[in-house]
């Protein structure tokens, strides 16, 4: 007889996993490869090689047993650093943030200056004061935004990286739509002798796929993020580099002091995921895309303004909602996922739509069509969740 978590499990698979419309761009769908592997024996096991850091007494690993765990490891570094064109990946940062951790305990020293997007132009909150850099006693500046273009003011923030001299300089927002002139950038860290990093948690299956910038390839020193967003992995991180001094401070910083055990599962379903975007990434990148604009298009059609039409809306996975022509329909963010949540349509509270999931299903400008009509007929108060459900259940994981 199940017990109460098996059956709320299995409510949870039958309903998010098989009955939704999921538009949330901080979620994914992963294949049957990926679920498999979670449920695996390496769930529960150990693995501790040996390096400069870790003698383990002359044996080559703390543990009998391993050999294809660590065979595992390896492929997937071998393919994470293949997709984004660096010399050194890992795969053990338990998340996103694990990862921005260790980046910045492997660049940084008590009283260096860390430069970000701030959250109120969609950055992620953890880099602003009274989070990452209160943990190491860092200072924080932001970086100078422009909200018309919903892009860095590149020449502003060339000139402000130039005067504080930063340790650090991180790009990567929570609410990110374009690419940034990572060239310019660059030159700019140079300059100041600052390292340059990336957040890509969100479109980490962009890039992976080469349709929306290459960080390593222009210069960017550390690429971090999460690996559950556009890459269509379980949650986890991921910490690449192309300069071998960072990496040693890397290794010095993982092991029993931001890291222990690593989930070896986890592991092999982000190693099974990347090798999954090896063969599909290009195609699954240029769908995100298409769909994005399309979505953007059509919910304008129907009368639901998503922000920067005019520059097409977004070259990622997501979408801003245009919060002046929401409220003037009489919905908040809030009540807006609440009352798509209850027509089986799953949207975040913060004002994103997002096409990651959708794509990676299959569908194209004919489903995004249909789904803007869903929004703005359960808007006008229809009930429109067994057109969702049947809508939904048109599709299996195309890119897989």
């Amino acid at each position: 007889m199940p017990s109460k978590v098996q059956e709320l499990i299995r409510a949870h698979d039958s309903w998010r996993g098989k009955q939704c419309i999921n538009l949330q761009p901080s979620e994914n769908i992963l294949s049957d490869a990926v679920r498999s592997v979670l449920s695996t024996d390496m769930a529960g096991r150990y693995t501790l090689r040996s390096n400069e850091y870790i003698t383990n007494g002359g044996a080559s690993n703390s543990y009998g047993g391993t050999r294809y765990l660590d065979e595992v490891e390896a492929l997937g570094e071998e393919t994470a650093s293949s997709l984004f064109h660096g010399a050194h990946a890992s795969l053990k940062p338990m998340s996103g943030h694990i990862a921005s951790l260790l980046m910045v305990a492997s660049t940084c020293r008590k009283g260096d200056t860390i430069m970000a997007v701030p959250s109120a132009d969609g950055g992620y909150d953890g880099y602003g004061s009274g989070y990452i850099p209160d943990i190491f006693s860092l200072n924080y500046r932001p970086l100078p935004f422009d909200r018309e273009r919903w892009n860095l003011d590149t020449d502003a923030s060339v000139t402000s990286i130039e005067e504080a001299k930063p340790r650090l300089v991180i790009l990567g927002q929570s609410f990110i739509l374009f690419p940034y002139d990572l060239k310019a950038i660059r030159s700019a860290c140079d300059d100041a002798g600052a390292v340059l990093a990336y957040d890509a948690s969100h479109v980490m299956g962009l890039v992976t796929g080469g349709k929306f910038q290459d960080p390593v390839g222009d210069g960017v020193d550390i690429v971090v993020g999460s690996t559950h967003k556009s890459l269509p992995g379980p949650q986890g991180g991921l910490f690449i580099t192309a300069d071998d001094g960072i990496w040693k401070e890397f290794g010095r910083n993982t092991t029993w002091r931001i890291i222990d055990n690593a989930h070896w599962n986890r592991i092999a379903g982000v190693a099974q995921a990347l090798l999954e975007m090896k063969r599909h990434g290009a195609r699954y990148a240029a769908k995100i895309q298409s769909n994005s604009a399309s979505l953007g298009k059509h919910l304008h059609a129907a009368g639901f303004e998503c922000k920067f039409s005019s520059l097409g809306y977004s070259r990622s996975h997501q979408l801003l909602i245009d919060q002046p022509s929401l409220e003037r329909t009489g919905f908040t963010f809030g009540s807006l996922s609440g009352m798509l949540e209850s027509n089986d349509i799953i949207v975040d509270t913060t004002g994103r739509l997002g096409t990651s999931e959708v794509s990676r299903l299959g569908m194209g400008d004919r489903e995004m069509r249909e789904v803007a009509s869903l929004v703005k007929e359960a808007m006008n108060g229809g009930h429109v969740k067994s057109k969702a459900n049947k809508l939904r259940r048109r599709f299996k994981i195309s890119y897989a």
